[in-house]
């Protein structure tokens, strides 16, 4: 019999102890995750759970709730793709139905228009089935992710040699890369990286996302400098035995000098000292060949998940569709 505990600020210590007992959880499950999104996003409630068998904590179900307009609510586990769903310390063999049919019946109480899983690789292939089976739709996804435990010197060998060759040039033309902590750093990083964005279409991350993450060390600077001028970086996160590659940035004018590739090999030898298994670069947009080879080039495998959506109210879900482009466009603009 499995039941669900709320997490509160009187047991929220335990978390990060369970999570990382978990196999292949990352920073997006972390308990600094939660509180960096919370505090960057007032629209984002914190909805997370502790799975008990009996009585002893088993697991746990980090999930929250977006509101982005009076009257709306979403349930996600987790936003923006990244993956959520249900983490066990020691097995895969759970009977889901009880657990997935508390969330419906909260999402009706509770006027929820929507629930979405985001599901880990392994998990899909898991549960998947599950899923489609009650009637959620299934939506693909892809990251790329790079097991990284045979060693600096094998992973140089394994790389593209256009890959090595950008190393070098980076190298010779006095490019450094290095970590840092410091905030006129941070904002330079920051402007580069609206720029960055606006560049390619996207969505920002807000300032002050990525600071709570920094404080919180979950995350990290990479910094690339030409002749003592910031000229790319990546923020990355670190947590159990995975670093995720998230938010990268550079300056047009300089990429002759192959910044981005010394950032990655930076931080991918970083990694192998530290003792981490993977390196996640990101999800792709499928349409973006270009993107998709550079990860490859580092013997990155392209590696499938899933997100499972039912809508629970129709009619709230269209008016959100309805309106989201033009409130996505007005919080681009603010950032």
């Amino acid at each position: 019999m499995y039941t669900v505990e709320p997490l509160t600020p009187e047991n929220q210590d335990r978390w990060n102890a369970v999570i990382q007992r978990c196999p292949n959880t990352t920073a997006f499950q972390s308990l600094a995750w939660r509180d960096a999104l919370a505090n960057a996003f007032k629209q984002l409630t914190p909805a997370y759970l502790f799975i008990k068998q009996q009585d002893a904590v088993i697991g746990g179900l980090p999930a929250f709730v977006f509101q982005p307009i009076p009257g709306i609510r979403l349930w996600h586990s987790m936003p923006w793709n990244l993956f959520g769903g249900i983490h066990l310390m020691n097995t895969l063999d759970i009977n889901l139905e009880g657990l997935v049919a508390s969330i419906e019946t909260t999402a009706e109480e509770k006027g929820w228009c929507e629930i979405r899983w985001t599901l880990t690789p392994e998990h899909t292939t898991a549960y998947g089935d599950f899923f489609t089976k009650t009637g959620y739709e299934r939506t693909d996804h892809f990251t790329h992710l790079l097991k990284i435990n045979e060693g600096v010197d094998a992973l140089w060998h394994a790389y593209n040699k256009r890959v090595r060759g950008a190393v070098r040039k980076a190298e010779k033309s006095g490019v450094a890369v290095t970590d840092t902590t410091s905030e006129e750093a941070l904002s330079t990083f920051y402007d580069m990286y609206l720029m960055t964005v606006k560049r390619l279409g996207g969505t920002p991350k807000p300032r002050a996302l990525m600071q709570t993450l920094l404080q919180r060390k979950v995350a990290k600077l990479a910094v690339a400098t030409y002749r003592d001028t910031i000229i790319a970086g990546l923020l990355y996160l670190c947590f159990n035995r995975t670093v995720t590659l998230w938010c990268e940035a550079s300056v047009p004018a300089f990429l002759k000098y192959r910044p981005n590739n010394a950032i990655f090999h930076y931080i991918i030898t970083q990694a192998c000292h530290e003792a981490y298994e993977w390196i996640d670069f990101g999800a792709s947009p499928p349409e973006n060949a270009g993107l998709i080879a550079h990860k490859e080039q580092y013997r990155a495998t392209q590696t499938g998940f899933a997100s499972y959506t039912k809508i629970v109210s129709p009619l709230k879900r269209a008016l959100w569709t309805g309106s989201e482009g033009a409130l996505r466009q007005i919080y681009t603009w603010m950032q």
